[in-house]
């Protein structure tokens, strides 16, 4: 489930649901909540910006990370919640349960909030809210006034520690997370071949699959999610991100004040590995499509270098190449690549032409990959890359109409540069460094055609 404005990413969706009342406090161990004795915070009486990205960091005793990112220019301040559990970390034969999860922290009664529907949260949060799970991390999020500060970090604390989910709570979630997978895999061409191609890239065996198998959904119950709730939805695993209108200094004391007393928790299992790329013949995967009269979809997909690894930086560049090869082509050619929310795979994605095979599609698409990666490097395409790129990446200051129309990106992209353990300073030194032999062993490293996964899905239309 992934939930925003429009001012935040295109590929964020749509899906929640209500919840009631369940478990009090006084609930014996694995009850769903996991406030204790206040545990010792850290005592420092000012902080101080650490770091060159001007944001405050601060860890509570229980583990819980904190950065505060105050800014001027912001008028609001936006809520980042991240944790270091994620898909790949669901158990055997159970995919979509820290999926399942998300949804119950978003909607389920916490503390004194009751159970909300998605429309009451999308009606509370006008500005942005977000709400989704990745491979290796889960994030929730919303932006909100300045004099609702504490009233916010009293929300999350509660959610992180007061959660309380009924069985009909979880009856009327799964359905709602079916049909999200279901638009994910074949009510919207576009994104299904997407979705498809990654599943073939980056296959993680037993089932599992992104969002959830239908059949692992179906047979998760509400113990499960109360279980994994419970050990892993916790400070020794939680990144919380405040930026905007804060006083830093204040915001660390209401912080403690509220979270401080929550149990650390355990650290999550070890996540599924990845098998190799399902490479070769282009595989065709009828669909069930919602769009009446959409055309067939080609996608070919690659594996992406590991953050801060050695072709990751020239990978970049190369991307960015082919995002501005997109905009200056109408579009007609889609590239996928989430830099912080799913760094794992790159795909590039069309429309099957009238007059064309899918091999034909494949072949357009291999093509445009190839003259991406191929060409000579331009020095000015390295400063291109940090004003497109780099500012997500911590190359780059964040602009002031970003801090203004997109506080949650702020927010967000700090998080998750902090979870990742991202060195912003050695990307952007890489980056500067870039020769063309790098660009081509970067091509020849990830974007070779034995490397690519190709699919091709065709709606069965209404």
């Amino acid at each position: 489930m992934k939930l925003a404005d429009a001012g935040i990413r295109e590929h964020l969706t749509l899906a929640l649901a209500a919840f009631a009342v369940l478990f009090a406090c006084d609930k014996p161990a694995r009850a769903i909540c996991d406030v204790g004795p206040a545990v010792q915070e850290n005592k420092k009486e000012v902080l101080a910006p650490a770091g060159p990205d001007g944001a405050y960091r601060d860890r509570l005793g229980n583990g819980m990370s904190v950065l505060l990112y105050p800014s001027d220019t912001a008028d609001r301040v936006a809520l980042v919640m991240l944790y270091t559990i994620g898909e790949d970390h669901d158990p055997a034969r159970k995919s979509g349960l820290s999926h399942l999860t998300e949804h119950l922290y978003v909607t389920a009664a916490a503390g004194e909030t009751p159970a909300r529907t998605a429309r009451d949260f999308l009606q509370k949060y006008p500005n942005a809210w977000n709400a989704s799970t990745g491979s290796d991390h889960s994030v929730f999020a919303t932006v909100f006034g300045r004099d609702q500060v504490e009233a916010e970090l009293k929300e999350a604390a509660a959610r992180m520690g007061r959660l309380r989910v009924t069985e009909a709570d979880l009856n009327r979630e799964k359905p709602r997370l079916l049909e999200e997978v279901g638009n994910m895999f074949g009510a919207f061409p576009q994104l299904a071949v997407v979705n498809h191609a990654r599943e073939r890239v980056r296959p993680l065996g037993d089932g599992h699959r992104k969002g959830g198998l239908p059949a692992h959904v179906q047979r998760i119950t509400l113990e499960d999610v109360k279980d994994w709730w419970s050990r892993h939805y916790k400070p020794v695993n939680a990144t919380l991100v405040l930026a905007g209108a804060i006083d830093p200094n204040e915001a660390r004391k209401l912080i403690a004040r509220h979270f401080a007393a929550i149990r650390g928790g355990e650290k999550p299992p070890a996540p599924r590995k990845p098998g190799p790329p399902k490479s070769g013949p282009v595989e065709n995967v009828p669909i069930n499509s919602i769009m009446p009269g959409v055309q067939a979809q080609a996608c070919i997909a690659f594996r992406a270098p590991e953050p801060g690894s050695k072709h990751y930086a020239p990978c970049v560049l190369a991307i960015n190449r082919m995002w501005m090869r997109s905009a200056m082509g109408g579009r007609s050619v889609r590239v996928t690549f989430n830099l912080l929310d799913d760094p794992t795979f790159i795909a590039v994605s069309t429309a099957v032409k009238p007059d064309e095979s899918p091999k034909a599609a494949v072949g357009r698409l291999r093509s445009f990959v190839d003259q991406a990666t191929g060409a000579t490097l331009e020095s000015v395409e390295k400063t291109a890359t940090k004003n497109n790129i780099g500012v997500m990446l911590g190359a780059a200051d964040f602009p002031d109409l970003m801090i203004q129309q997109n506080l949650y990106g702020v927010a967000f992209s700090l998080g998750r540069r902090e979870q990742l353990g991202f060195d912003s300073k050695k990307f952007a030194e890489r980056l500067d460094g870039l020769t063309s032999e790098d660009l081509r062993a970067a091509a020849r490293a990830v974007f070779a055609p034995e490397r690519q996964a190709a699919v091709v899905v065709t709606p069965d239309t209404p």
